[in-house]
């Protein structure tokens, strides 16, 4: 290293010789052959330090992964090394200034948002803040103020990087007094006041003083390596360019770049840049002789980011060591990948006319670049999972880790990722790159209590709470305690709300009814009053929801919400920041229990509060703030805080598209490439300088990530594989995918020709289980439609053979169903029955148990009751009053029980119900009067089936039936039933006539229906008929349905049919069908019985409304009939 003396305290420039070495290639091996070439110490250099530490610069974690692990291949260890960032060593290199040794580093996007923040106060206001002034008057919360101080900290940062000589300009009087712009003279002024108390502590001021200290020839060295290699940078700015470069004079300063091509492409123009041209020129551009457009489009296109920071580079003097590091791809491989890289390197564009020629492929086996579109980021996973199932299965050599899949937005598909790849056949794969809020399950549960806080505190919202381990293991609740405190919750009526005080604060009107307050009171009241105790104490009404240790869960959920809401007493009001940080250290450590599992995550929340509390100690921040904002802080803080630990795990890696993931693979897959999520969208406001007034060499995230687009096809060894969500779930209309993907299609349709039968891009059915995936012995369907599933195939299967097999679900035999029929049942079992013969076969003969659909929250009162409320809340009425020779007023305790809307509407609703259930209470006053018979348990056998039943409510004149609800066909047919059964079985000296007391299904008075006594062998013989179908209903389909028949068995009588068991007219049933097919399908005002998931599974294939010959053969007709 002649020419260059090293002192220990300073450094003195005497030669003139150049270190700023820049080794280029296309493939990232080779680029680090030759860094591990660099890596081998010189024997006879006397400056080399064996302990000295490598500096190695690299632009993202997952880089320095596999730097680590290339490293130790090639020199069989990797040890002592030091990753940076170069933001990170450039603070370094201008530490080195013996002005600036002593001070703080440089300022940072956080030292700008607090003092922004303190700066933008609403009294202070100037008329060069007048303009954004306006925006944050009237902020109470301070959310303006935070969102603009943050916008504009961003801001500025990028000014110190891209624009250093116009905020040195801006802290010049003279050159802040010629200012003219207003939006640039309120930065200024802004910027002035934010630094006026370390005007020389930003990146641009200690830029200009290294500059000048270079200069003058000290510069201190005793932090800083010999030598500094950067791999892999995409792009570096200007500032930090010059920098590097002056520092090449004192040490080794080596770049790694991947370039696309060996040849100049500075100036190459994509077909849109000519276009343009010509527009400017008003006259067409004679292609001819323009080299461009003998260019490669993909690069010409796609280049961009790289073309402006490679020219940059020439503007300083470096040293090329290496000048063969870029390898044909093409020559050794003629795959559609190997050809396109080549061309890249070549600039080579191919195109009918051209002076390349086309490339025809032949092979169907060249799936070296595909393109898949799919209906969802769901199916693009399972699609994926079934590719890569396949090239382990072809390729015995190939592991996990030699597979990468990129995406823009990780988040948007790590849930996909995870449901489908651990299903089934499973792969190994890790994801990188999540929020670690995504990751940590404390964190995640931290920042849900902080949203909660200004919240209704809706029931689900609360109860989601416990489903955090950290919060339930703090309160000793175990998972089966979470259902058994969902019921309770449920049984109370608490839908939302803390308090009538916290409903107040919402300014909504101060109800305390279903509330959690309210529906605590009542669960402990239960608790402490004799059961069946209705009467409202001091306006509370218990609630009986508990037995044996349910006592012990309330205790310890009272204990939670009691922590829970008095937490969120301390979040009110304005408080400094110290007071807020130790706030939420305190509610973390009362709702959230440390331990081995969730230590570390706890740790980091309280690393990153007491980071906020030292970022505005140091921006000198003493002002109070308000919840809402610290709130936002704490999750802006979370939200961007990336995890990276699991890149280059050796599984299969997910990750997000980021700066130098170029890293080389076998198998690349990028996955969600849709138009509308690649190229990623930035916006930025419209006061950025920067964006107003660009410069060459400025950051355009556009651009960059359409040049990683371009790194991303440099870097694949193997294949290519691109997803995305290319056709509509609801309609399946054509969704464009992203721009990049569209171009390279472009070029491959441009650059090859293909063979019939050959094709890159594959178009996939909506389903996982369509049969094209499993028919190969189909010669029309697509090659690569293929899938592993074993469950999907059976699906598959099962689909084509339900075409055939209308009846899938009663397949048994009536002699199987015999056998395993029960000795004994219950009346009301056999009720049961009728009321839904299809659902009850299904479930009780068949075992096919449909999941239950989730019930709705209640997390907001009833504005009116529904059609099952106000059955349940009448028949409560009409229990209470039938006794009582006056009406008894339950409005308190209905209200009590938080079962009526709020206010006035549940005094309507209450009244309305009353006045509903008036005729019906009324006649049953005038039964209650009647002498009451004991009860009678009593039983027959039927075909060796004996049936159970037990009468209570039976009188001198008959067995009475009281309903609130409308005496309808269902109802109906169960006392007809009930009523059979006590006709044959009841004792002599008991009357054998049933009373029927409802409310009239055409209006609104009571109405009687007597069922008078049956000869008993009658009654015997109906009774036997209803049995066997019982009996039977299992076997086959009985397509009955109980109100739908009813209609249907009254049109006939209308009609005047003769319900003989004769052959019955086909115009009388279509009729009939008519006038009844409203309870089966449903109307704007009822839901069909139809509707019922059991029924419409059961008819599916045979629904009985279809036609009359359906009517008919079904059965559905003659059953009906027989029934009735």
């Amino acid at each position: 290293m002649q020419g260059l003396i090293l002192c220990k305290q300073t450094c003195e420039i005497e030669g003139d010789l150049f270190l700023f070495n820049i080794f280029k290639s296309n493939k990232m091996e080779n680029l680090m052959d030759a860094f591990a070439s660099v890596l081998h110490p010189v024997p006879d250099d006397a400056l080399m330090d064996p302990m000295a530490a490598e500096w190695i610069g690299i632009q993202s974690r997952g880089m320095k992964q596999w730097i680590s692990i290339q490293m130790a291949q090639k020199l069989g260890i990797c040890a002592n090394t030091r990753f940076v960032f170069p933001r990170q060593m450039i603070d370094m290199i201008l530490s080195s200034v013996e002005s600036l040794e002593n001070q703080d580093e440089s300022m940072g996007e956080d030292f700008f948002f607090w003092s922004i923040f303190k700066s933008l106060n609403e009294s202070d206001v100037s008329k060069e803040f007048s303009s954004i002034q306006n925006y944050i008057k009237g902020d109470e919360t301070g959310q303006k103020r935070y969102q603009l101080s943050m916008k504009i900290a961003k801001v500025f940062d990028d000014y110190q990087v891209y624009r250093p000589d116009m905020l040195i300009n801006w802290q010049k009087i003279q050159s802040f007094k010629k200012l003219k712009d207003p939006v640039e003279q309120w930065q200024a002024s802004l910027w002035r006041k934010v630094v006026s108390k370390y005007p020389q502590n930003h990146l641009a001021v200690k830029a200009d003083l290294f500059l000048k200290a270079f200069s003058s020839k000290t510069i201190k060295m005793d932090n800083l390596p010999s030598r500094m290699s950067f791999f892999g940078i995409s792009a570096l700015p200007g500032l930090f360019l010059q920098v590097f470069e002056k520092m090449s004079q004192l040490m080794d300063i080596n770049l790694f770049l991947l370039i696309p091509s060996d040849q100049f492409f500075f100036d190459i123009k994509s077909a849109r840049q000519i276009g343009r041209m010509a527009v400017k020129k008003k006259a067409p551009i004679d292609p001819g002789p323009l080299y461009y457009e003998m260019a490669n489009p993909l690069l010409s296109s796609l280049g961009t980011s790289g073309k402006a920071f490679l020219s940059s580079l020439e503007a300083y003097n470096y040293h090329e060591p290496f000048d063969d590091l870029f390898q044909d791809i093409g020559k050794e491989s003629e795959t559609m990948l190997a050809i396109l890289q080549s061309d890249i390197l070549n600039l080579v564009h191919r195109k009918k006319g051209g002076q390349e020629p086309l490339v025809t492929i032949t092979d169907q086996e060249d799936t070296s670049i595909c393109i898949h579109a799919c209906h969802s980021p769901m199916r693009e996973a399972q699609v994926l999972k079934d590719l890569l199932l396949n090239e382990f299965e072809n390729d015995p050599e190939l592991d996990p880790h030699d597979i990468i899949v990129m995406m823009p937005d990780i988040e948007a598909y790590a849930p996909f990722v995870e449901s489908v790849f651990t299903l089934e056949t499973t792969l190994p794969f890790s994801i990188s790159d999540r929020r670690k809020r995504s990751e940590s399950e404390p964190l995640d549960a931290f920042l849900k209590i902080l949203a909660l806080k200004n919240s209704r505190l809706e029931q689900r919202q609360v109860l989601d709470l416990l489903l955090s381990e950290s919060i339930a293991q703090t309160f000793n609740i175990s998972f089966d305690e979470i259902s058994m405190i969902e019921k309770m919750v449920t049984d109370a009526n608490i839908f939302w709300g803390r308090d009538s005080d916290h409903r107040e604060s919402l300014e909504l009107p101060a109800f305390e009814e279903n509330t959690w307050q309210f529906g605590l009171q009542r669960l402990f009241m239960g608790m402490a009053m004799p059961e069946n105790h209705d009467i409202p104490v001091q306006d509370i009404l218990p609630c009986e929801s508990f037995e044996g240790l349910d006592l012990e869960v309330l205790g310890k959920f009272s204990f939670f919400c009691h922590t829970l809401f008095s937490c969120f007493k301390i979040l009110t009001g304005q408080k400094t920041i110290e007071k807020w940080c130790n706030a939420l250290k305190k509610i973390s450590n009362s709702l959230m229990d440390r331990n081995l599992k969730n230590g570390e995550d706890v740790s980091f929340l309280f690393q990153t509060i007491d980071q906020i509390r030292e970022d505005a100690q140091r921006a000198g921040f003493i002002a109070a703030v308000s919840f809402e904002t610290m709130g936002s802080l704490i999750e802006q803080k979370l939200d961007q805080n990336i995890s990276q630990g699991n890149f280059l795990a050796g599984n299969i890696t997910f990750c997000n598209i980021m700066p130098m993931r170029s890293i080389p693979f076998k198998i690349v897959v990028l996955m969600g490439m849709d138009e509308k999520s690649f190229p990623r969208q930035v916006f930025k406001p419209g006061f950025d300088l920067i964006k107003k007034f660009p410069r060459p060499g400025d950051k355009i995230e556009r651009d960059e990530d359409r040049y990683l687009f371009l790194e991303t096809l440099l870097s694949v060894r193997s294949k290519l594989i691109i997803t995305y969500t290319g056709m509509s779930i609801q309609d399946n209309s054509i969704i464009p995918c992203s721009g990049v993907v569209s171009e390279l299609m472009d070029t491959m349709d441009e650059s090859f020709v293909f063979s019939q039968g050959v094709t890159y891009r594959f178009f996939h059915p909506l389903h996982p289980f369509n049969s094209e995936y499993f028919n190969i012995d189909n010669p029309d369907r697509d090659s690569l439609l293929y899938s592993f599933s074993k469950d999907n195939c059976s699906i598959a299967k099962a689909l084509c053979e339900k075409k055939s097999d209308k009846s899938v679900f009663f397949k048994t035999s009536p002699e199987t169903k015999l056998k395993e029929q029960k000795s004994n049942i219950l009346l009301d079992e056999m009720i049961r029955f009728f009321r839904n013969p299809i659902k009850w076969s299904m479930k009780e003969r068949l075992n096919i148990k449909l999941p239950q659909l989730e019930e709705q929250q209640k997390d907001r009162e009833a504005f009116s009751l529904s059609g099952l409320d106000q059955y349940a809340l009448g028949s409560f009425l009409m229990e209470k009053n039938i006794r009582s020779s006056r009406e008894i007023e339950l409005y308190p305790t209905l209200k009590a029980m938080g079962s009526l809307p709020l206010g006035e509407k549940g005094r309507f609703e209450y009244e309305k119900m009353v006045k509903t259930a008036e005729p019906v209470i009324n006649a049953a006053r005038d039964i209650a009067l009647k002498k009451q018979l004991s009860p009678v348990a009593l039983s027959i056998n039927i075909s060796g089936l004996e049936v159970l039943a037990n009468f209570s409510d039976i009188r001198e004149d008959g067995v009475y039936i009281l309903n609130y609800g409308k005496l309808n066909g269902a109802r109906l047919l169960s006392a007809w039933i009930r009523h059979l059964f006590f006709n044959i079985c009841a004792p002599k000296n008991y009357p054998k006539k049933t009373i029927l007391i409802g409310r009239d299904p055409k209006g609104k008075k009571s109405l009687l229906t007597h069922l008078f006594p049956v000869l008993d062998s009658d009654a015997l013989q109906y009774f036997k008929e209803l049995v066997q179908f019982f009996i039977n209903g299992g076997a086959k389909p009985f397509y009955f349905s109980c109100e739908t028949s009813w209609q249907f068995v009254q049109a006939l009588v209308k009609k005047g049919v003769e319900l003989d068991g004769g052959e019955l007219d086909r115009d009388m049933v279509f009729a009939a069908m008519n006038r009844s097919k409203v309870s089966w399908y449903g109307g704007y005002y009822q839901t069909g019985e139809r509707d019922d998931r059991y029924v419409s599974l059961g008819v599916e294939n045979n629904d009985p409304f279809e036609s009359v010959d359906a009517m008919l053969c079904s059965g559905f007709a003659q059953n009906s009939i027989n029934v009735y």
